[in-house]
């Protein structure tokens, strides 16, 4: 059945044989009444004493709560903090803020490997020790996009082995893999009940990075019919439809066209939220049609290449199946080893200003209490 959740609530009727000298339903059917909110009333007790039972299915979808954050590689000074100061070091200021959340998802921008050798050509390639694993799971991580521009930075060979390392660790990810079938399939979680789809698409190249037919890869794509179709279908098997982009403008607080059409489209074809990165800094944070998209969460366990990439947030959401009912992001600055820290005094002040001006820019509200920057419509 399409929802997993669905709760089979059995109203079961007192049969009433007169045969048998069974009296009028009293003080029973009263307390199961009760117990639904209701009360017995002479109707309820005629249908009572009806020979027959009743069964009725009531699909129940449940609340869940999904923290959000950005780009994390755990090559470079990241890479050398993990062997000295091991797995969970980048974590340990930020877990508070993440292992809370029903459904806690990131970008990982590294392959996890020690093999393969360095693509030619690229100016930047990032590979990670593969016990950064363990880092993710304690801090809570329960999916990963792996669908960027670094994923195949070493090769298949090491693609397929940070494929293989998550699923040793009960990580879910989704945009990259053996072959295209692959790279497109979405994640599927259960939380509280409910069905959770997650799906990750690359629109930053190398183009050639793109999974095929045998060929592993990632799920790279500009054509906004394929991604359309995919969350169609992945919103047949689930209760919820989580979508990350790879894409945008690296180094920009502005939101392209293109990020609109697609983030949008998204939307419009059942996802319930679209949480995607690649610039290195924050965009804004839009509600369209009582769902949400964050342009970009910005970087969050990175080494930052530029003094704009130190602000960072994390961002929870709250979604029920009508749509998102709370939404707001906590201000993080990322310091030294690439380490994310909740931000303070006036960097925090100055991070919720930034995520502030770009999310008006989308027609979003919001509004700052306590620290932390809450949208509305």
């Amino acid at each position: 059945m399409r929802f997993a959740n669905q709760i089979r609530v059995a109203l079961v009727t007192a049969l009433v044989v007169a045969s048998m000298g069974w009296g009028p339903v009293g003080a029973g059917a009263k307390t199961a009444s009760a117990a639904f909110g209701g009360a017995v009333t002479a109707d309820a007790t005629a249908k009572a004493t009806a020979p027959a039972t009743a069964e009725t299915t009531v699909a129940v979808v449940p609340t869940i709560t999904v923290a959000a954050v950005g780009d994390m590689c755990f090559a470079s000074s990241v890479g050398s903090y993990v062997a000295s100061h091991g797995p969970h070091a980048p974590f340990s200021a930020v877990r508070s803020l993440l292992t809370g959340a029903d459904v806690t998802v990131g970008n990982l921008e590294c392959a996890l490997s020690r093999r393969g050798s360095r693509v030619p050509g690229k100016a930047f390639t990032f590979e990670g020790p593969p016990r950064a694993t363990q880092g993710l799971t304690w801090a809570g991580f329960d999916l990963v996009a792996l669908a960027n521009n670094h994923a195949r930075d070493y090769g298949a060979a090491a693609l397929l082995d940070t494929v293989s390392n998550l699923d040793s660790a009960g990580i879910g990810h989704a945009g990259a893999g053996k072959n295209r079938s692959a790279a497109w399939r979405p994640a599927m979680i259960e939380r509280n009940g409910a069905t959770i789809a997650y799906l990750s698409f690359c629109q930053i190249g190398p183009s050639d990075f793109a999974a095929g037919r045998s060929r592993a890869g990632t799920a790279y794509t500009l054509n906004l019919t394929q991604v359309k179709q995919a969350i169609r279908s992945a919103r047949k098997q689930a209760d919820y439809v989580i979508v990350a982009f790879h894409w945008g403008i690296e180094g920009s607080h502005g939101v392209t066209a293109r990020q609109v059409r697609f983030g949008r489209a998204a939307i419009d074809n059942g996802a319930d939220l679209v949480l995607s990165h690649h610039p290195h800094v924050i965009e804004g944070v839009e509600l369209y049609k009582h769902k949400l998209i964050a342009y970009s969460l910005g970087n969050f366990v990175f080494s930052p290449g530029s003094a704009a990439g130190h602000d960072t947030m994390v961002l929870s959401v709250t979604v029920t199946p009508k749509g998102v009912v709370t939404a707001s992001a906590r201000p993080v600055y990322i310091g030294a080893n690439g380490r994310p820290s909740p931000a303070k005094g006036s960097t925090a002040r100055r991070i919720l200003g930034i995520i502030g001006k770009a999310t008006r820019g989308r027609k979003t509200k919001t509004h700052v209490s306590k620290g932390t920057i809450y949208f509305s419509r």
